[in-house]
C-alpha cells in the first residue's frame, strides 16, 4: 500500500509540474476551492493557515491531502467539516511555494486534485534611500541610483519622480531597480526634484526630495593615458601622459598610481596641463 502511495504522490506532482509548464498551478482545472488566510502574499515569518474544500460530484471525501511543492504534508491539518479541512503553518519563511490539495473519495482507487494555489511571503519596501542622480558626459542620459534598502522577496516596483522647479511638471518612471532618463525629455529647464517611491503587495515607502541641478551632475568623461616616458636622472622620473576626452571647462585631472604587489594608491608630486594634453610625473 506504501509503494502505491508513493506513485500516486509522483502522479499528482507530475500532472502539477504539467500545469506549471502551461500556466502555473492557479490555471488547473478546480473541483472544489483552496484559499490562504490572511493573503495568498503575506509578510514572512507569519503564521497562516491554508484551506480546501472540496465540490466533487458523487464525492464524501473519506480524506483531505494538502501537498507543497509536490511533497504530501503529514502534520498540522484539521478537519473543519464533512468538505473542508485546514493546513496550519507557524513561522512560514519560504519566499515562494506552490500549494495544492486532493480528495480520497470512496471507490475511486486514486485522489482526485481539487484546486491549487501559489503563496508568497515577503517584506514590504524599506525607505529608499542615498537617492543620487548623475549625467555621464556624452550618455545622453541622467542615471539615477538608490539604496532600496533590504531585500523584499516579493514583487516590488519604484516610480521615480522628477519634477521641475521652473514649470512644476512632473514625469514619472517605472522601474525595478535604477533609471536611465533622456536628458531630451527634461524640457522643464534646469532645476529639479528627484524622489522615489517603492511599493509591494505589503506597503509603500517613499525617499525625501533631491534637488539637482542638471548642470551640476555632470560626470566629465574620463581621460585616456597616450603614454609612459621615464627619465633615468639622478633620481629617476616617469612622467605620464595622457588626453582630455571632456568639453566641460574648469575641469582638473587627478592622477593616481600604484605597485603592481600594492594595495595602496599614491598621489604624484606634481601634474602639469598644456592645452588638450596633459601629464603627471610620477618618482
Amino acid at each position: 500500500m506504501n509503494q502505491v502511495t508513493i506513485q500516486w504522490d509522483a502522479v499528482i506532482a507530475l500532472y502539477i509540474l504539467f500545469s506549471w509548464c502551461h500556466g502555473g498551478i492557479t490555471n488547473i482545472n478546480c473541483s472544489g476551492h483552496i484559499w490562504v488566510e490572511p493573503a495568498t502574499i503575506f509578510k514572512m515569518g507569519m503564521n497562516i493557515s491554508i484551506y480546501c474544500q472540496a465540490a466533487i460530484k458523487n464525492c464524501q471525501p473519506r480524506k483531505l491531502h494538502f501537498y507543497k511543492n509536490g511533497i504530501k504534508e503529514r502534520f498540522q491539518i484539521t478537519r473543519i467539516n464533512k468538505t473542508t479541512a485546514r493546513l496550519w503553518y507557524k513561522n512560514f519563511l519560504e519566499p515562494h511555494a506552490s500549494m495544492y490539495c486532493t480528495a480520497e473519495c470512496p471507490k475511486h482507487f486514486q485522489e482526485t486534485l481539487i484546486c491549487g494555489k501559489d503563496i508568497s511571503s515577503g517584506y514590504p519596501p524599506d525607505i529608499p534611500d542615498e537617492v543620487t542622480c548623475v549625467i555621464y558626459e556624452y550618455s545622453g542620459n541622467m542615471t539615477c541610483t538608490w539604496n532600496a534598502g533590504k531585500l523584499t522577496y516579493i514583487d516590488t516596483k519604484y516610480v521615480v519622480h522628477v519634477k521641475s522647479l521652473e514649470t512644476e511638471e512632473e514625469q514619472q518612471y517605472l522601474t525595478s531597480s535604477y533609471i536611465n532618463i533622456s536628458t531630451d525629455s527634461l524640457q522643464g529647464g534646469k532645476k529639479y526634484l528627484v524622489w522615489v517611491q517603492a511599493a509591494n503587495a505589503l506597503g509603500m515607502e517613499e525617499s525625501k526630495q533631491l534637488q539637482i541641478h542638471l548642470d551640476d551632475i555632470v560626470i566629465p568623461s574620463a581621460a585616456v593615458i597616450s603614454r609612459a616616458e621615464t627619465i633615468n636622472a639622478t633620481v629617476p622620473k616617469t612622467i605620464i601622459y595622457w588626453d582630455s576626452q571632456t568639453t566641460i571647462e574648469k575641469v582638473s585631472c587627478e592622477m593616481r598610481y600604484k605597485a603592481t604587489t600594492n594595495q595602496t594608491w599614491n598621489f604624484p608630486r606634481s601634474h602639469q596641463k598644456h592645452s588638450n594634453m596633459t601629464h603627471g610625473i610620477l618618482g
